[in-house]
């Protein structure tokens, strides 16, 4: 999520995509990816300065015969922490901790890296795509729309090449429109040998938590030893013709995490009650789910800045071969835009400071 848009960017500045596309010889297209990397510059100025994303550590959390912890000081009953709320703005966990000490991250560590787009992904009967709205992790999910019993894969290169040894556990959340439907997933190595679990779903068109015990995969023929043989691709079957949605998937040692919700996942199967307490150090950004008035006016009036020193660059090259032309008195002149581009700074470092810096302490 960024703090401003490119309209707030153009009010502030008092330009217009017309501007800047006669100066710079950039398409519209091409404009709105100029002022979006300018936003996300500006948007990373504002969290040096705020100090965000914020890193809480070793929050105390039990799972108390639940599925999900959420971060958060939820349990803190004497309300010393309670003014802080990461919920839909958990950046990264970079740390569980159990009774045993230290958790082994999971396999990618943000949990999401491969159910993020259907860019990467091949398969049969079936109609992928990536899905923004309805999703369970990070910016997208999978939908996965099957005309018949089919699969899909990932990637489709197959060449994933990832020694999954040191986890126990695989955990993701999914979701079908037909509860009848049973699906297989199937972990392949480069000869095309395979280890599969199917999974089933209770309730129809509602995020679920699969977990799955590696142990308890059953071999295609031979026996695989992921200690020593390297995982290729991962598929995932239905037997039936259904519309899936598949996200946040990935290997665990008995704990995973979604962001930016901020939910902690049991992965065990053979534990449906859960009573263990964990410690989770981690990061969230307060102005991720809502931001604030004064930092969206400080995130569009510093990328402003960033846009008039390229205006005043273009407007540069423009004199030295269109000297008091038609097309350049129609276009803002360099005192003018160096004023505004001084009063934008300004204004966006006042807005910071009645904002506060590092104000979520």
């Amino acid at each position: 999520m960024v703090y401003s848009t490119e309209d707030q960017v153009y009010e502030a500045t008092g330009m217009n995509t017309t501007i800047v596309q006669n100066l710079s010889g950039k398409s519209a297209a091409q404009v709105t990816t100029l002022i979006g990397n300018y936003i996300s510059q500006a948007d990373k100025r504002i969290q040096r300065v705020l100090k965000t994303p914020i890193t809480i550590r070793k929050e105390y959390h039990e799972f108390d015969e639940h599925f999900t912890v959420e971060l958060g000081p939820h349990e803190d009953q004497l309300e010393f922490y309670s003014s802080y709320d990461p919920a839909n703005c958990v950046e990264e966990v970079f740390a569980i901790y159990d009774s045993a000490g230290r958790k082994k991250l999971p396999y990618p560590k943000n949990c999401d890296d491969l159910t993020e787009s259907h860019s990467s992904m091949a398969g049969s009967n079936v109609t992928l795509s990536t899905e923004t709205s309805t999703k369970k992790c990070g910016t997208a999910s999978i939908k996965a729309v099957f005309s018949a019993a089919g699969s899909f894969n990932f990637p489709s290169t197959h060449n994933l090449d990832k020694n999954i040894d040191p986890w126990d556990f695989i955990g993701f959340w999914f979701r079908t429109s037909d509860t009848s439907a049973t699906f297989t997933i199937k972990l392949f190595d480069k000869d095309g040998n395979y280890t599969s679990k199917t999974f089933t779903c209770t309730l129809a068109n509602t995020w679920q938590i699969i977990r799955l015990e590696l142990d308890d995969f059953t071999d295609s023929g031979g026996d695989i030893g992921w200690e020593d043989t390297l995982l290729q691709y991962i598929q995932i079957e239905s037997d039936k013709v259904c519309t899936v949605h598949f996200d946040n998937f990935n290997f665990n040692g008995g704990v995973f995490w979604t962001f930016p919700e901020g939910l902690i996942c049991w992965s065990d199967p053979d534990d449906d009650s859960p009573s263990i307490s964990i410690n989770v150090t981690y990061s969230y950004d307060p102005c991720k789910a809502s931001v604030p008035i004064d930092i969206a006016e400080a995130s569009a009036k510093l990328a402003g800045v960033l846009l008039l020193d390229y205006i005043i660059g273009c407007r540069q090259r423009v004199t030295a071969f269109s000297q008091g032309s038609q097309d350049l008195d129609n276009n803002p002149d360099r005192e003018t835009l160096e004023v505004t581009r001084g009063r934008l700074k300004r204004e966006a470092e006042e807005a910071l400071a009645g904002f506060g810096f590092g104000a979520f302490r």
